[in-house]
């Protein structure tokens, strides 16, 4: 993502209520890492990155993880060639480029099925918060 498109998201996912920003990464490698510390709920992916692809991303978290523990992953991007992999991946939704508020917001909805057990098992969370990460080439704050 282009530092404007990423400031874009951030500022989109900050307005949108019951969303803590958690993590911005820049590539995929340092993505893997910020997911394995930070264990958001939600993960926005780009598709393409330096490092490593969305895809390679995920075959690394899933070559550690557990199933269970994966977040909810949203992939945006601005390649609609690769939605049908997304899904076969299953990414709860698939955001081309550009997108708005609505969009965006509708996406974290398709993922709040799953994530209401989540926000009651981890302590000290607020029902209907959604930790989010997203990859970027934003620097980290």
């Amino acid at each position: 993502m282009n530092v404007l498109r990423a400031r874009k998201l951030k500022y989109l996912l900050d307005s949108a209520g019951g969303v803590e920003v958690i993590a911005q990464g820049q590539n995929g490698i340092e993505a893997v890492h910020l997911i394995r510390t930070h264990h958001p709920d939600v993960v926005f992916l780009d598709v393409q990155m330096p490092g490593l692809d969305g895809f390679a991303v995920l075959k690394k978290l899933l070559e550690r993880e557990d199933v269970d523990r994966m977040p909810q992953i949203i992939f945006a991007t601005a390649f609609d060639q690769y939605a049908v992999r997304a899904f076969d991946v299953n990414a709860i939704d698939y955001l081309l480029k550009p997108f708005d508020r609505a969009r965006v917001l509708q996406a974290l909805e398709r993922g709040a099925p799953a994530l209401a057990g989540v926000a009651s098992a981890r302590p000290g969370a607020i029902a209907g918060e959604r930790r989010v990460a997203s990859r970027c080439a934003a620097p980290s704050h």
